[in-house]
């Protein structure tokens, strides 16, 4: 996931001060102003390996344009691409809609309050959004276009607003961490995907369960060390509440929807509902994962299949297990 460029006078401060052989404030010394462009547009999901059975889904996704703008210059990405501002930053929000005509825009990320203005853009148009990043963690960042069919086709990502210590999700030590991996979780119905505009959402099912837009195989293991502290941003853009289970180890939970727990809890197991975030911090053990590829995280509650088979409702035998599937390697 691509990380766009921040853009202001943070930039010139810190490049000035470093000129003149000054100390560069902390993060939130200053409130730095940061632009971030964006669009929506349509592309293409591929949730499985390359050798795998062709398998390529329309989606609606957000993609930073290389010139600010002109969505020719983006490409579409399910999840969306990670944003990353520090706290106390003055973020300017710019988001081009290139959806198909009909696909008024709307940007929200709750938890978080914009300025005043105004909240939606038609296509071709580009909406602005300014806020604060007064409080640090993990948010997401979605269209709720389209009674949430907007979501449903993928547009939604994470957001994280970090404090001014580095390697820390909070403002306390107890939330330090060695290895950072977010964790956007998701599902794609291809019957929905293909008619976003008719199809019944009473009968959405989802057939390939995604994390940070990949089915297993092809999910991208997180590596760490015995010792080493993993943070997981547990970030749900799917329709239903998922349980995400931890298999040799336990997480500490830190906070839920950007919020500090007043007491952290330890799991082995959490729920993060639809539209959720978490933060949670597992610390790799020195004794012998239960797996060859590590210790395996994994929807409990099985969505664990990857599509369906062309005539029948049962999951697609290709790669079984897939789905919600990744490890923590050591």
């Amino acid at each position: 996931m691509r990380v766009p460029a921040l853009t202001g006078t943070r930039a010139l401060l810190v490049a000035a001060l470093a000129a003149a052989g000054l100390a560069v404030p902390a993060a939130s010394a200053v409130a730095a102003p940061v632009t971030i462009d964006l669009c929506a547009l349509p592309g293409l999901l591929h949730p499985l390996p390359a050798t795998a059975p062709a398998t390529s889904i329309p989606v609606w996704g957000f993609g930073v344009p290389t010139t600010p703008g002109d969505c020719t210059t983006a490409t579409a990405s399910v999840p969306g691409p990670l944003l990353s501002v520090a706290q106390g930053d003055v973020v300017t929000l710019r988001v081009a809609n290139a959806l198909p005509a009909g696909h008024p825009l709307r940007v929200e990320i709750p938890g978080i309050d914009f300025a005043p203005g105004p909240t939606d853009a038609a296509v071709g148009a580009t909406v602005v959004r300014t806020f604060t990043a007064s409080a640090p963690g993990t948010y997401s960042y979605q269209s709720a276009g389209n009674d949430g069919r907007q979501i449903a086709m993928g547009l939604a990502g994470a957001l994280i607003v970090r404090p001014p210590t580095a390697n820390q999700a909070y403002g306390d030590a107890a939330s330090g961490y060695d290895v950072e991996a977010p964790i956007v979780l998701g599902a794609v119905d291809p019957a929905f995907n293909a008619a976003p505009d008719t199809y019944d959402l009473h009968a959405y099912r989802g057939t390939y369960w995604l994390i940070n837009g990949r089915s297993y195989p092809d999910t991208v293991p997180v590596s760490a060390a015995a010792g080493q502290r993993v943070l997981l941003r547990y970030v749900n853009t799917g329709y239903d509440n998922t349980t995400m289970l931890l298999l040799g180890l336990h997480e500490r939970v830190l906070a839920r929807d950007a919020r500090p727990l007043p007491g952290p809890v330890d799991a082995a197991a959490e729920t993060i509902p639809a539209g959720a975030t978490e933060d949670a911090i597992a610390t790799v053990p020195a004794t012998a994962p239960p797996s060859s590829h590590g210790f395996p995280l994994y929807n409990r509650q099985l969505h664990v299949t990857n599509g369906a088979a062309p005539t029948s409702s049962a999951p697609n035998p290709a790669y079984s297990p897939g789905g919600m599937l990744t490890f923590i390697s050591p």
